[in-house]
């Protein structure tokens, strides 16, 4: 007895691991028709109308498909969908269409991307790919069948020429390997002696590119973990990989090394704040971009277009940024990341600009789209966004009611969270709230006490916090401290010391509130830092 209910307890854990198993892959066939396009769904759509012997317009893998759709973030379970479908669980039915469906949906993303016209810039940077690896097949297969044969060697042919075309240099070494074998057979040793050289060739380029993928990657990876203090040295470490990879590549002339070396110095030239000469090589990008096969997509435009127009904006040139931000925007699959990062350079650009109508439509598309693609920590930034765009409105009572919320900005205590607590104290002085305002400078004090954060705090917000605190004192009048806060007023325009940062948390400068606010009268007046 104790053996059958061992034996029955092995059975039912088996079940539960298999249908475990088929809902980890119920997840991955969700994740995959989420991705189709509006069209690759429709042609899904019409396919499975007629797989039915019966004509009927709903078979069951449509209904499957049907079902998962509706759902956007956790699929359902094997046995939901059973339950949906059947009415009961029946599990070898559900596992059959669930997996027919799944071999469907993935030959019609591998086929979609592989046809020659196409929209999407995911589609540019894959075509080549699966074009080769179609070919690479198709030589094995004809290679096994017909042996040396014209269309195999054409086939051959055309697998160099793609790979070469597009730097795609561990199968172009592979196919040459196979040509020398087949043709040196025929033709001797001269000939397998001269495509080794193109075999050794190409092998340094790939170990050219790869090295160049490296040190890219590597110095992402160092860049968002490089304090102030080790920046000198991280720009030693990108002066060192750009010599060593422009060196590689005066041997190997390959464009997609010479896409990376341009990433590294956009790095390199962006710590030392040399905006002009950044902006130049980012144009220098595009040009790599757009003239090389191999490096070409739309996606990788649309980066560079943006890197542009964060240069333009943190140079002044609002007009040129909003230009290069909607050219990001046109390289962009909507909705992505790269699209919502264009759109909000527009908006910032247009803000600065103080066109308030563009700004509202900009600003309600990126509240209304992104909560559910990018997070809650953008969505929280968009309702910043139009926290500052009601203050530009004079519409203080609206903008105050979205900063009353709590938001997950505030998890950025040095930034975002300062900036909202400022803000919200303007507004409130907007509104002729002085006892609140004053409430929430003391909260703001206590919090950058509590918070330990005071001794890391940028120079400009101290001098911004000096000033609240100087107000606060006086009941948020200028009786007796006019010509100090004037003279505090004037340092935050000295550009060299305290200067303003565009594309930073104070979207609306404290030092042009505090002027037009309080009427102050500047006369380059300067005080020292106590």
């Amino acid at each position: 007895m104790p053996i059958i209910m061992c034996i029955r307890y092995d059975i039912s854990y088996i079940c539960i691991d298999e249908t475990h198993i088929e809902n980890k892959r119920m997840e991955k066939l969700h994740f995959l028709i989420r991705a189709l396009t509006k069209p690759q769904w429709k042609i899904l759509k019409v396919h499975l109308k007629y797989l039915s012997v019966r004509k009927d317009s709903h078979t069951q893998m449509l209904k499957l498909a049907e079902i998962l759709l509706r759902y956007d973030h956790t699929p359902p379970t094997l046995e939901e969908c059973s339950m949906l479908i059947y009415g009961k669980m029946n599990y070898a039915a559900i596992q059959k269409i669930k997996s027919r469906l799944l071999q469907r949906i993935k030959s019609l993303l591998v086929f979609d991307v592989g046809m020659e016209k196409r929209s999407t810039q995911q589609e540019d940077l894959d075509r080549y790919g699966v074009t080769i690896r179609w070919e690479t097949t198709l030589y094995q297969i004809l290679y096994n069948r017909t042996g040396n044969s014209p269309v195999l060697r054409n086939t051959m042919n055309d697998i160099i020429r793609l790979c070469r075309e597009y730097e795609y240099y561990p199968t172009l070494v592979e196919i040459l390997n196979n040509k020398k074998w087949m043709t040196g057979y025929r033709q001797g040793e001269t000939v397998m002696a001269k495509i080794n050289e193109e075999v050794s060739f190409y092998k340094r380029c790939n170990e050219a590119l790869t090295k160049a993928k490296d040190y890219y990657f590597l110095s992402v990876v160092r860049s968002n973990f490089t304090t102030k203090d080790d920046q000198i040295a991280f720009q030693k470490f990108l002066r060192d990989c750009i010599a060593e990879l422009n060196e590689d590549n005066i041997q190997v002339k390959s464009p997609f090394v010479a896409y990376f070396i341009k990433h590294l110095e956009i790095m390199y030239y962006k710590i030392g704040d040399n905006l002009g000469v950044t902006r130049e090589v980012c144009l220098e990008l595009i040009n790599i971009v757009r003239n090389n096969k191999s490096v070409f997509s739309k996606q990788r435009l649309a980066v560079v277009y943006g890197a542009i127009a964060v240069c333009d904006l943190k140079l002044g040139d609002e007009y040129l940024a909003i230009e290069n931000a909607q050219a990001a925007q046109k390289y962009c699959l909507r909705n992505s990341e790269n699209y919502f990062a264009a759109l909000e350079y527009e908006f910032i650009a247009r803000f600065y600009l103080r066109e308030i109508d563009k700004c509202k439509l900009i600003c309600s598309n990126l509240i209304k789209s992104t909560r559910k693609e990018m997070g809650d920590f953008r969505y929280a930034k968009y309702l910043f966004y139009q926290a500052n765009l009601f203050y530009l409105q004079d519409r203080f009572k609206e903008g105050l009611a979205l900063l009353n919320f709590k938001l997950e900005l505030s998890r950025d205590k040095l930034g975002w969270d300062l900036s909202i607590r400022i803000l919200r104290i303007q507004l409130l002085l907007e509104l002729g709230r002085m006892d609140e305002a004053s409430t929430q400078f003391e909260s703001l004090s206590k919090h950058v006490s509590r918070s330990n954060i005071a001794d890391n705090i940028r120079p400009r917000d101290k001098i911004i916090l000096r000033i609240l605190r100087l107000l606060n004192h006086e009941g948020f009048t200028l009786n007796r401290i006019r010509t100090k806060i004037e003279q505090y007023c004037e340092m935050l325009t000295n550009e060299k010391d305290l200067p303003y940062e565009p594309l930073s948390s104070e979207m609306i400068p404290f030092h042009n509130w505090l002027e037009i606010h309080y009427k102050l009268n500047l006369n380059k007046k300067v005080i020292e830092l106590v």
